[in-house]
């Protein structure tokens, strides 16, 4: 005949319905566990184990006293491992309920009867089953049905793995927190609320797509597989990538030409690539130590080249006009507007070389001329054409970007006549340099960029003036250059292919 005090608290042990057996078993009234309830060895002298297991038991005693039912439970597990005995196991019984686990109690009870059921009277077996019986009225089953099944379970913050979430599944009354994920789907969380008794309550989650994949194979074991320059596994890989936009695939080895492929995928579908490589006979073995556990490192150094074309389009400020005429009595214009086309070759990837020809000019109307004591119009337009050099950062898809160039300007400097509708003119080639400095993009082929530009020309054919005519001191004042600054924009595409 055992013993278990524990069983014996009042209103709770009741509740429970294992107070007859308390009672029974210390022929007692309902009282605190006593050495008679603690496991006890066989003999008169008790071994190391023993002595253990009667201290975790006592201590659980007077820890489910005072109301700690977690700190009970861990006492009376322990007890029940040093020393299984069916009064340890009871107790810990009616610490899950008190910790309102009524799922693990029934379970507990259930296995009290499997294991040491020849342990127990007629009147105790009788006191669990009407246990087992009120606590089944506390708890609820449900039956999981997850899309897709490689997704991740987690009930009440706990990972369920699929042998363990696939049966039915006994939880408490009341609510529970069921949250569902994996990648390239857009994550669920639900609460669901169970009453006492249900049954096989299903609950049904399909993740919905967000993303499309891709499934790599490879014919050496031991590649490694990168998607869009970052590593994601060795051997095989499948996994989520963004939708509808074109993904570089490398599988890459040391000592053998890397396989490259870019590749396109929908939402929700899947792209199967089969990635072959040469000199496979001469790969590690797969489960070599090099090989088995080792991350995928990085994929190699790709080299952007290819041609390109640009439109240009410049809105720049004059440091100072071309003539001696005043802008600040009802003159309207005065500003460079440029535009014109470029076109190069990338070299690698932070140098490309093109060459420009853009035209532009300024309109002046009504500027002042106080020697004539008239108002008058000019006009300055210029062709430059000269080879430039780009200087890039390495990013593929936005980067910084400095164009420095140089060459040659034709210059056109007209004046229109003091009171008459005759016009004076001036022309000649320049030197001139300019220098960019920007923001560029690219978008699959698109090709774009923004910055600010400086352009210094030369004005050695301006300064001669207008020979032969009243108007020739106009551009005394000029000096030898003329600066313009404003904000540039380029339009246009690159056939840039990244080779190694």
């Amino acid at each position: 005949m055992i013993a278990v005090g524990l069983l014996a608290l009042g209103g709770l042990v009741r509740k429970l319905g294992l107070l007859p057996l308390a009672c029974s078993a210390l022929g007692v009234a309902p009282a605190f566990a006593q050495d008679a309830a603690e496991p006890r060895p066989a003999s008169d002298a008790p071994d190391t184990v023993t002595l253990d297991a009667r201290r975790h038991f006592k201590a659980g005693t007077k820890l489910y006293r005072d109301g700690n039912y977690g700190g009970a439970l861990a006492e009376f597990e322990e007890a029940y491992r040093l020393k299984p005995g069916a009064g340890s196991l009871q107790n810990v019984a009616l610490s899950q309920k008190g910790l309102f686990r009524y799922s693990e109690a029934a379970a507990t009870l259930e296995q009290l009867l499997a294991r040491h059921s020849a342990e127990l009277s007629e009147g105790e077996l009788k006191a669990v089953d009407d246990a087992l019986l009120e606590l089944r009225g506390l708890i609820a089953t449900i039956k999981l049905r997850i899309t897709p099944d490689s997704a991740r379970v987690l009930l009440d913050g706990r990972q369920l793995t699929p042998p363990e979430w696939a049966p039915a599944l006994v939880l408490n009354v009341g609510e529970h927190t069921l949250t569902v994920d994996a990648p390239g789907y857009a994550p669920e969380r639900r609460t669901l609320r169970l009453a006492g008794g249900q049954k096989e309550v299903p609950v049904d989650v399909q993740l919905h797509c967000v993303s499309g994949f891709v499934d790599v194979t490879s014919n050496d074991p031991t590649a490694n597989i990168a998607v869009d320059g970052l590593p994601k596994a060795r051997r095989t890989f499948k996994g989520p990538v963004e939708p509808d936009i074109d993904h570089l695939l490398q599988v890459y080895r040391e000592g053998v030409e890397p396989f490259e492929q870019t590749f396109h995928v929908g939402v929700c579908k899947t792209v199967s690539i089969h990635a072959q490589l040469e000199g496979q006979e001469a790969a590690p073995p797969a489960n070599s130590p090099d090989t088995a556990t080792a991350p995928p490192s990085a994929p190699p150094a790709r080299v952007q080249k290819g041609f390109f074309g640009l439109v240009s389009l410049d809105l720049m400020g004059l440091s100072k006009q071309p003539v001696k005429l005043d802008l600040s009595k009802g003159a309207s214009g005065g500003g460079f507007l440029g535009l014109g086309l470029r076109a190069g070759y990338r070299l690698a990837n932070p140098v490309a070389l093109d060459l420009r020809l853009e035209g532009g000019g300024l309109q002046v109307r009504g500027a002042y001329d106080k020697d004539t004591d008239s108002n008058r119009d000019y006009s300055l337009t210029s062709i430059h054409f000269g080879p430039d050099v780009k200087l890039m950062t390495s990013g593929e898809k936005l980067r910084f970007v400095t164009t420095i160039g140089a060459g040659v300007v034709n210059h056109r400097l007209s004046v229109s006549g003091a009171g008459t509708a005759t016009k004076d003119e001036v022309r000649g080639l320049d030197p001139y340099f300019a220098l960019e400095l920007g923001l560029g993009l690219n978008f699959r082929q698109f090709l774009g960029e923004i910055g600010l530009v400086g352009v210094i020309d030369g004005t050695g054919s301006l300064q001669k003036g207008f020979s032969g005519t009243t108007d020739q001191a106009l551009t005394q004042d000029l000096g030898s250059t003329l600066t313009m600054v404003g904000i540039g924009i380029r339009g246009g595409f690159s056939q840039w292919r990244a080779t190694r």
